[in-house]
């Protein structure tokens, strides 16, 4: 390629006119390598042409254990720390690539047009980078670093024309060297090839992070095989890590013969967490024979600690809320708030100061994520005043949810939907309206479902009562897996009929779904204030669904201080309902003996009348199996419901009694 040669020949111009050190030279090499980007196959042989070209330049200590041939004019380079390299003989090609120049005034020219970009360095320092090229509908683009794609004037790539390369002039080994001459200049580069010389840090069973560097965790150690041959080992570590080389008594299938030891900082000692431009974080085994050395390197470091989130999450490490992981390879960039902020389209928001108020100015989102920048920011609120809906992701932690919708919430209209509410505070739920509905049910469905750490309060009127209205935190959605663990959920109705007992709701379920099947449901350290699951339409349930592939229920307390043993039904006319329920499935459900477990789950119930049940039974068999166990009677009471300091539905505070510490949400 035209570009390519005018790289080589500039980096010599610059040599000889700058008086650029040899170390301005190799680095200029490995950026320009790590910047070309080409089409199809011939940017593999262009790349590894010039990975050829740096080793030539700056072998680092590796020398070349061996050289094949496969084909007439490639050669496969091994080099003594196991890395492999290939060269092509190239030849012209017949594509119109840009022409790429320095102008006299030292600016990068792309047919004949300055770029505006500074290509010459001064004083030892490197220009401004490099172009890097692609064909992208039929044109050549530039851009320079990470900057905009932009078009090549005459940049047009005519169809059915082929790549080519002339870096290389010619190559062969004669003995113990490999010779290759460049074709831009004819100059000859003889390479030796010391074939018993080898150090070869075998990586292949460790996991890299990004910038290929082994983590290690303060105080741990780590070891890693290694192939040696040669004499005068020698091993070097940054400052803080020790590492020791111990050969094997028997060498394993990949022929490594060494393991090295390689110990992280104690928690005490400084180190670094990044990656540097220096050989600092790098743990070198080098092995001498005769005049020269082969040397490989590992790059180290320590987990880097995180005091927020948000860096958390700008470094490409995933943030995990209620058990869900958010990264920024799935969610793209996130956008920070640091005052009250109307969100007008979908996104991640991290809210860095408390008591920050968001509106909805969009209400159809792709994706919609709320978090706490750090643990500092304990309360955002949010505000709904219209229906959401929303096709992949909901998700909010320390989020005060407050909707004053006259609708059902949250609608999904997407495929295997996820939603997430941890350590929320979730207000204005209604009577006969749901918090999640899918747009079309048994299409659109919910795949993981985290409601965690969370309070919930249901405000019921005196008219949902006598409509016998009902609420549902989900309703006619399939859900894979719902985890509800470590929530408050309290009812508040206020009525001053004496039919009607006062703050409490009737007719509440977790998922109304009896047409729906629900996959894995995790019921754990809850705790239920006066929430009954039955109305006068029938005995349901707290989970009313077709069918579950599995349950896990622990630790759970439901209280009810006077329940309701009379409703009125459409007519105004009373009608008993003495059963309040946990779970109903269909008639054909077929949960299994091992797949439904449960213990330690306790109940108060204010009025002897009516019964608690935790299944529902179905013309004398029961549909769950006996390993879900029951509900055990709590006695005494589980709240001290006359101390407004340990149970006070104002402010969402309900302390079990010291028998009972140990149960429900544990806040």
């Amino acid at each position: 390629m035209k570009y390519i040669k005018s790289y080589i020949l500039f980096f010599l111009m610059v040599f000889a006119v700058t008086g650029c050190t040899t170390d301005d030279l190799k680095d200029d090499v490995n950026d320009l390598k790590d910047r070309v980007t080409l089409i199809e196959e011939q940017v593999k042989l262009l790349n590894d042409n010039l990975a050829v070209i740096a080793y030539i330049l700056d072998p680092q200590n590796k020398t070349i254990a061996n050289v094949e041939t496969p084909t007439k004019d490639q050669y496969v380079i091994t080099l003594s720390n196991g890395e492999k390299l290939t060269l092509t003989i190239g030849k012209p090609g017949t594509i119109d690539e840009p022409e790429i120049t320095i102008g006299e005034d030292g600016m990068w020219y792309v047919n004949g047009e300055s770029t505006g970009v500074v290509a010459v360095g001064t004083d030892g320092k490197n220009g401004e980078g490099y172009p890097e090229f692609r064909v992208e509908k039929g044109k050549w683009q530039v851009r320079f670093g990470d900057g905009k794609w932009s078009d090549v004037e005459g940049g047009d790539v005519a169809s059915g024309v082929s790549l080519g390369d002339q870096i290389f002039e010619s190559a062969e080994v004669d003995g113990n060297k490999f010779i290759v001459t460049l074709k831009k200049d004819g100059s000859v580069h003889t390479l030796p090839i010391v074939e018993t010389l080898k150090c070869i840090i075998d990586k292949s069973g460790l996991t890299l992070d990004k910038e290929d560097f082994l983590v290690v965790n303060r105080d741990e150690r780590v070891i890693v095989p290694v192939q040696i041959e040669g004499e005068n080992m020698q091993v070097t570590c940054p400052q803080g890590w020790r590492v020791t080389l111990n050969k094997l008594d028997v060498v394993d299938e990949k022929g490594n013969n060494y393991q090295l030891y390689i110990f992280a900082p104690v928690s005490s000692v400084k180190s670094m967490t990044r990656a540097v431009a220096d050989n600092t974080a790098d743990v070198t085994v080098q092995v001498q024979k005769g005049a020269f050395w082969a040397v490989d390197k590992i790059k180290v470091k320590v987990p880097k600690v995180y005091d927020n989130d948000w860096d958390k999450y700008n470094d490409g490490l995933p943030v995990t809320v209620g058990g869900f992981d958010i990264s920024l390879d799935t969610y793209n960039a996130a956008t920070e708030i640091t005052e009250d902020y109307a969100i007008t389209k979908a996104g991640v928001y991290f809210v860095s100061a408390n008591n920050v108020t968001l509106t909805l100015k969009d209400n159809t989102m792709d994706n919609l994520i709320i978090l706490p920048y750090s643990d500092k920011v304990t309360a955002i609120n949010l505000n709904i005043s219209a229906q959401l809906t929303v096709t992949n992701t909901f998700i909010c932690k320390n989020v005060v949810f407050t909707s004053t919708v006259n609708n059902n919430i949250l609608r999904f209209n997407g495929v295997n939907a996820n939603v997430v509410f941890d350590g929320c505070k979730i207000n204005g739920l209604k009577n006969t309206k749901a918090l999640m509905v899918p747009q079309t049910a048994g299409t659109h469905n919910l795949n993981y479902c985290a409601i965690v750490n969370s309070d919930i309060c249901i405000d019921e009127s005196e008219a949902d009562v006598i409509n016998n209205a009902s609420f549902a935190l989900i309703n006619n959605m399939d859900c894979s897996q719902l985890l509800f663990e470590n929530n408050i959920v309290y009812g508040v109705h206020e009525v001053t009929s004496s039919e009607r007992t006062t703050k409490h709701v009737v007719n509440f379920k977790l998922i109304n779904a009896n047409q729906r099947d629900l996959g894995l449901l995790q019921l754990n350290s809850n705790t239920f204030v006066d929430v009954e699951t039955t109305g006068a339409g029938g005995v349901t349930g707290l989970v009313y669904a077709k069918n579950i592939e599995k349950i896990v229920m622990t630790k759970n307390l439901f209280h009810w201080t006077n329940p309701t043993t009379k409703f009125l039904d459409g007519n105004g006319k009373e009608k008993s309902s003495p059963t309040t329920l946990i779970f109903r499935f269909g008639e054909n459900a077929n949960l299994q003996d091992g797949n439904a477990m449960g213990s330690e789950n306790y109940y108060y119930n204010g009025n002897s009348e009516m019964a608690v049940k935790l299944w529902y039974t179905s013309g004398g068999k029961p549909v769950c199996p006996s390993t879900l166990g029951n509900l055990s009677t709590a006695e005494p009471e589980i709240f001290d419901t006359n101390n407004k300091k340990t149970f006070n539905k104002s402010t969402g505070t309900f302390t079990p009694t010291a028998n009972y510490k140990a149960y429900g949400a544990q806040r």
